[in-house]
């Protein structure tokens, strides 16, 4: 599930956040693969969210029949929403009710969250042509997740504070995690498959994992090895004064080119500059 940008991006934060600090390179590669995981754990958290506002919309149902509201021009759109068969698809996935369970991932904790993206949700142009359609069938409520996840609306600065609280590892996660959940529904299939349909892996394959040990580790016990190299080549900068992101980054693509000599060195080149567009300086 992870690219390999994402990767390089999670090797050069947690290498910047060990810069000279004393750690083994266990603890390093500890760190590193807990912000890996975190994204994973967030890629989940995101798959259980149309469970979530289902059993809000299960909620609001309960609450026009408790107050005698029940009337077809209210709560029909809600009780559609409350009863997808995509959701109840998904919802039972044997991955997703693994993953959640063996992990402890829940929104149990974050009601108020939840509360106003279901707020949000409702605001949305695709949600009131949701409940305005006719013949709802289930590729149009795959239609109606895909456009949930792409909402600036909903997943917008708010969820974004609150996904840097969850973790700090993960607070520039949230955009291309949602693409990976976007792109997980949109292949689930309309039949009994679904419950055992695969969710994205982790690593894509053992070339990916390999790749983000030997880079991390390249890095991690050489890197100091290549600063006369930099120095080299910012010859008019003194190699104490270059920032901290720029030489993990400068250091990360040496052991790269080094080290996986397949990988087309424009390619390599790209990457770091799409990385230091981000979180370096302008120099």
């Amino acid at each position: 599930m992870l690219t390999r940008s994402l990767l390089r991006t999670k090797i050069a934060q947690i290498l910047y956040a060990n810069i000279r600090n004393g750690k083994s390179l266990q603890a390093f590669d500890d760190e590193l693969q807990i912000s890996i995981k975190k994204s994973y754990d967030l890629y989940y958290m995101l798959l259980l969210l149309p469970q979530e506002v289902a059993s809000m919309a299960h909620r609001e149902v309960d609450s026009y029949a408790s107050k005698l509201l029940k009337t077809d021009r209210n709560i029909k759109p809600i009780a559609n929403l409350a009863e997808q068969s995509f959701v109840k698809l998904l919802a039972a996935n044997e991955d997703i009710v693994r993953y959640v369970r063996d992990n402890s991932i829940s929104w149990l904790d974050y009601k108020e969250v939840l509360e106003e993206l279901y707020r949000r949700l409702k605001s949305t142009p695709f949600f009131d042509k949701y409940i305005k359609e006719e013949g709802l069938d289930f590729d149009t409520e795959k239609t109606f997740w895909r456009r949930f996840y792409r909402s600036p609306e909903i997943f917008g600065d708010n969820f974004q504070d609150f996904v840097e609280e969850l973790s700090l590892y993960i607070a520039d996660d949230l955009e291309i995690t949602l693409s990976f959940v976007d792109k997980t529904i949109s292949h689930l299939p309309h039949d009994d498959t679904a419950t055992s349909y695969p969710m994205l892996p982790m690593y894509r394959d053992d070339n990916e994992r390999e790749f983000v040990a030997k880079l991390a580790h390249t890095v991690f016990l050489k890197g100091d090895q290549y600063e006369p190299m930099i120095s080299k080549i910012a010859s008019k900068w003194d190699v104490e004064r270059i920032n901290k992101m720029d030489m993990v980054l400068m250091k990360m693509a040496i052991a790269e080119f080094k080290e996986f000599p397949l990988i087309p060195l424009d390619v390599t080149i790209n990457e770091y500059i799409e990385i230091a567009k981000y979180y370096s300086t302008e120099k």
